[in-house]
């Protein structure tokens, strides 16, 4: 007889949930298909939504595209030299900041011997064009950053966006 009235309940429980599920009304999401089309497509974009707000966008001879947005004094920043940066790494497909100074150094500043190669090549070539105090927006394609495999939370065919102050170049 437990075991009936169990089985009731059960059965009772099934046609609930069920019943439920049949009208939630979240549609069902089909997965991000990451394509290099689908980039070239959200790149396009992005690039068109910062002109709009006022930004001159150029071009790097590698492919990175950016805008001063304040002026720096002195020499540009050169293999070996020792640098502070402060910065903040997002995703311009949905907003969101996978990674930025503020996270690590306690003033936010990270300070390293700048060694091409040793970063993604287009956060690499996006120091090169700064100099002491200046700031600037880099959207970094993929094939620049983490290219059609992509890294932890950086899915392939993801393009990136930094906003990047050289805070100095030490002595």
């Amino acid at each position: 007889m437990k075991k009936m009235k169990f089985l009731k309940f059960l059965l009772l429980a099934v046609i609930v949930v069920s019943a439920y599920s049949c009208f939630n009304d979240d549609p069902i999401v089909d997965p991000i298909n990451y394509t290099a089309a689908r980039e070239d497509a959200l790149l396009g974009e992005y690039l068109d939504t910062l002109m709009d707000r006022g930004y001159d966008i150029d071009t790097t001879d590698l492919g990175v595209y950016y805008s001063i947005t304040k002026e720096g004094e002195g020499d540009f920043v050169q293999t070996g030299d020792s640098i502070g940066v402060n910065y903040q790494g997002f995703r311009p497909d949905n907003g969101r900041i996978f990674d930025a100074s503020a996270y690590h150094y306690a003033d936010s500043i990270w300070k390293f011997t700048f060694t091409p190669g040793g970063l993604i090549a287009g956060f690499d070539d996006a120091l090169m064009h700064l100099n002491k105090g200046a700031e600037g927006i880099f959207v970094i394609p993929s094939d620049y950053a983490y290219g059609s495999r992509g890294n932890n939370s950086i899915p392939p065919f993801t393009t990136l966006a930094f906003v990047i102050k050289l805070e100095d170049i030490y002595e």
